[in-house]
């Protein structure tokens, strides 16, 4: 059951207001004047508890990145997809992979990378 707010007191109150996350933008701000960044989310580790993550690259506004997100308010940091699938590839390769990340690749990559990686020439 929720208190009320006199019995929170004001550290509990503005707590509970910095702990929620913002909702869409609805600022008249005109989006050339708006703060974005160029969100990859193949290669961030943030991705999968992103909201605004695409397939391709995209312009994202700062407040809606989970990168510039407060550190109380972020998903904790996992393995970018990137990663993973060099990782696979490190494995398909047969080059020396520690047991613990045989694990993660069975669990998370049994068939291999995602995507097939360009070659190293």
């Amino acid at each position: 059951m929720r208190q009320s707010t006199s019995q929170k007191g004001p550290t509990g109150l503005l707590s509970s207001f910095l702990s929620t996350r913002l909702p869409p933008s609805g600022s008249g701000v005109q989006d050339i004047y708006r703060e974005t960044t160029i969100c990859y989310a193949y290669m961030c580790p943030y991705a999968y508890g992103c909201t605004e993550k695409t397939a391709r690259a995209a312009q994202v506004l700062n407040r809606r990145c989970m990168r510039y997100q407060p550190e109380e308010m972020r998903v904790a940091p996992g393995l970018s997809d990137l990663s993973l699938d060099l990782l696979a590839q490190r494995r398909e390769q047969g080059k020396p992979v520690g047991t613990a990340t045989i694990e993660l690749l069975d669990r998370l990559r049994p068939n291999g990378p995602m995507r097939k990686l360009p070659r190293p020439k």
